[in-house]
């Protein structure tokens, strides 16, 4: 419960934060929205006076006569200083208008200076793209206290055609913050208002953090001489300026220390609370429950014992009794597996009684080998292979699970020559092997049942003659084995019951065929868990044979003794 109440005091905290931050961020969103909207009217006031000048009948007309090739009078010029001033006299921040010819040479004020030497020719060609908006200059390189704007003077008269320039010099704390404007806090809030080119237009930060200041970054926090502030960027579609605004995060947090204290106590009193009723509770459950133990604890030393009745809660009494019934089900299941384990051992040692010793037979063959070697030469023959053969499957796998293909192959001929006996000529073979691939290591007994299935399923169903062909290539840095016969093939239905082994490694067929393959198989994912190259693929046609096909890589695969 200490912990639960730990947890949620700490959560509640952090929400308490979470929800103020996000409130005082929002607040200063709009703090900056609002101050950004303010700069957005004054930077329009300048226009629309601009405007005014550059529609002003007589600045009009003075540059359609210079653009019609006339040359303008020194009295025409200086009446433009009666034209300007009266302007001036009602602005505020906007220090002087100076007019300019499109060749870029001064009309007014009276002086030589070309344009080029105000604004550099980017600006000017800006001035000519906007056809006639005011467009930002910057700082202005004669007067470190000014800043200029250009505007394109399109003539009203000539279809609107370009006429001269205007040029507006706008005092640098003209754009400055103020307390008197009540949207920024001058003693903890920093603010600061950068042109389109990221260039300073005014700030209240003093001059040794202005180098800290990294303006194109995205952190919502920044850290200014140790001290964490909220970074707010605003953008203005009017100007493409923007604003930042830094506000101290240690105001944003006040009063959360009265919020944690708060919590704390009614975390303490809560605890308080629950030490008292768990001290009441646990005797009444704790008792019961240690009783239910120490009976348990009898299981460990082998004998389940019963748990006397309680008086407790309905839960405590049903979990007694359902133990109680548990003991009493474990203790007859042990009786009945014990009986059943000591059936199992006996009738095990019955069957380990009746097998046959396989030397026993093996003896058995070679002294009728004996017998008969001068009497009947082929049937001397015939039981010594069949000795050979018995010894070879019925040897011991745990030792000779993996055998090299001679010695499969030579497995394989035995078994072939006693059939020969069951089908006469009616059975022909032929085996074909890459010798390369004799001492290759594969395991035990994996090509004799498919040569049997051959010989008993496809050569055996039918009346005529049939060939079976052993073939045994490399492919790929792999064993490539084939079994075919010409026999009647496999019917459809039970071609695919046999495919369907392969990939479930269980006989799902009756006969032997379904038997051998369904082993094969598994014998095979069994050997190689690891090779992704070991494949066992079976095709039949109904008349026209059987081909099972195995490929097996040359390392080997996993050993019995693994």
């Amino acid at each position: 419960m200490t912990i639960i109440l730990l947890l949620v005091g700490i959560i509640t905290f952090n929400l308490v934060i979470d929800i103020l931050k996000n409130n005082a961020e929002s607040q200063i969103q709009h703090t900056a929205n609002e101050t950004l909207a303010r700069i957005d009217s004054q930077f329009e006031a300048i226009e629309m006076i601009t405007s005014q000048i550059a529609t002003n009948p007589s600045v009009q007309q003075l540059l359609v006569d210079q653009s019609n090739r006339q040359l303008t009078a020194f009295e025409e010029r200086q009446s433009m200083n009666h034209v300007i001033n009266s302007y001036l006299a009602y602005t505020n921040g906007i220090t002087s208008f100076e007019l300019y010819f499109t060749d870029y040479r001064r009309l007014f004020p009276l002086n030589e200076l070309p344009l080029y030497e105000r604004l550099d020719s980017a600006k000017i060609q800006q001035a000519e793209d906007e056809q006639g908006r005011m467009v930002w200059g910057g700082a202005d390189p004669h007067d470190e206290e000014a800043f200029v704007t250009i505007k394109q003077i399109n003539l009203l008269d000539d279809n609107f055609s370009h006429g001269g320039y205007l040029l507006t010099k706008v005092d640098t704390h003209f754009f400055e913050f103020r307390s008197e404007y009540g949207q920024i806090d001058m003693e903890t809030d920093y603010a600061l208002l950068v042109d389109n080119e990221e260039k300073l237009i005014t700030t209240n930060l003093p001059e040794e953090l202005l180098s800290e200041i990294e303006l194109n970054t995205t952190s919502q926090v920044v850290t200014l001489q140790e001290n964490d502030y909220v970074r707010v960027r605003v953008f203005s579609d009017t100007t493409g300026w923007s604003f930042i605004m830094l506000k101290p995060v240690n105001t944003l947090v006040t009063g959360l220390s009265s919020i944690g204290t708060a919590i704390f106590i009614a975390g303490a009193i809560g605890f308080i609370v629950f030490s008292m009723a768990s001290y009441f509770l646990s005797t009444f459950l704790t008792k019961p429950i240690h009783r239910l133990t120490q009976a348990m604890r009898f299981g460990k030393l082998g004998a389940l014992k019963e748990s006397p009745p309680i008086i407790s809660t309905n839960e405590m009494i049903e979990l007694n009794n359902t133990y109680n019934h548990m003991v009493e089900t474990t203790n007859y299941l042990i009786n009945v597996v014990y009986e059943k384990e000591l059936t199992r051992h006996r009738a095990e040692l019955k069957a380990l009684q009746a097998q046959i010793n396989p030397h026993f037979l093996f003896n058995t063959l070679e002294a009728l080998y004996w017998t008969l070697e001068e009497k009947d030469e082929e049937a001397s023959n015939m039981i010594l292979t069949m000795a050979q053969l018995f010894r070879y499957t019925i040897s011991d796998i745990q030792r000779e699970d993996w055998v090299t293909i001679k010695e499969e192959i030579d497995h394989i001929q035995r078994y072939l020559d006693i059939m020969k006996l069951r089908f006469t000529d009616r059975l022909t073979w032929g085996i074909y092997v890459d010798r390369s691939l004799l001492s290759c290591m594969i395991p035990k007994l994996l090509i004799q049942p498919l040569v049997e299935n051959a010989i008993v399923h496809g050569i055996g169903n039918q009346v005529v003659p049939g060939k079976v062909t052993v073939t045994v290539t490399d492919q790929n840095n792999d064993v490539k084995i084939s079994v075919r016969d010409d026999g009647t093939g496999i019917d459809t239905v039970i071609l695919e019951r046999l495919k369907q082994s392969m990939k479930t490694h269980f006989p799902i067929t009756s006969d032997r065929t379904g038997l051998a393959i369904g082993n094969i198989s598994k014998r095979l994912k069994l050997t190689y868990p690891d090779e992704g190259t070991t494949c066992m693929t079976i095709e039949s046609e109904r008349n026209q044979g059987t081909t099972v096909t195995i490929i097996v890589p040359k390392k080997g695969g996993k050993t019995s003794e693994d």
